[in-house]
């Protein structure tokens, strides 16, 4: 569901925007944006699942519950290899760790939300948000060119173009995204390009 479709009587007092897209689509020099320019505090959901899939944390243990201790490493720590062919090769096991990690992510990012008193807050994540709870007033959508996106992995990550795409196929696709998104940002252009969009956006919003 879309963040503006919301009551206004339930939204926040901050303005709380969900950033969302693809692998390679360049959402991080946008929160590098935001943080710099807007003073927005940052909660990256990639970050906050790889803090609870620590050992004796609860992402871990419900992991390994599922998927047996094949997926740990010689340290006894998860193999992120391991974990990421799996989730990016197999559907059904890509669900089953979105089911088991996403609640578990949920509840540490509204723990941390409610630490702040920022007028600006900013999750990221690269699957596509729902709005639970009403707690995002609104969800970007950053849009990139399947090819950039893949060059950009190639040169910052070293992958393969075929690894690239394999990722690409297993998120959602541009459709899904947009349908959930209240803002689109054409990242294919200038960080100018990119930087106007945002401050038109975030006038209309009223910051």
């Amino acid at each position: 569901m879309k963040a503006n479709q919301t009551n206004p009587q339930t939204q926040p007092q901050k303005l709380t925007i969900a950033l969302t897209g693809g692998v390679g689509s360049g959402k991080s020099r946008i929160l590098e944006l935001l943080n710099k320019e807007y003073n927005a505090r940052i909660i990256q959901t990639d970050h906050a699942a790889k803090l609870l899939e620590e050992p004796g944390q609860a992402g871990f243990k419900a992991l390994v519950d599922e998927f047996g201790a094949g997926i740990l490493g010689p340290d006894g720590r998860l193999n992120k290899d391991t974990l990421a062919n799996m989730i990016f090769t197999d559907a059904h096991a890509r669900e089953r760790v979105n089911q088991l990690i996403h609640p578990l992510v949920w509840e540490y990012v509204k723990a941390r939300a409610e630490e702040g008193d920022e007028a600006i807050l900013v999750v990221e994540s690269a699957l596509v948000l729902e709005n639970p709870g009403d707690f995002f007033r609104e969800i970007w959508y950053v849009y990139t060119l399947r090819e950039q996106r893949v060059r950009r992995l190639m040169e910052s990550r070293g992958y393969s173009a075929e690894r690239c795409r394999r990722m690409m196929d297993g998120q959602p696709s541009e459709e899904e995204y947009r349908k959930c998104a209240d803002y689109v940002i054409d990242n294919n252009g200038s960080m100018d390009a990119v930087r106007e969009q945002i401050r038109r956006r975030i006038g209309a919003v009223g910051r």
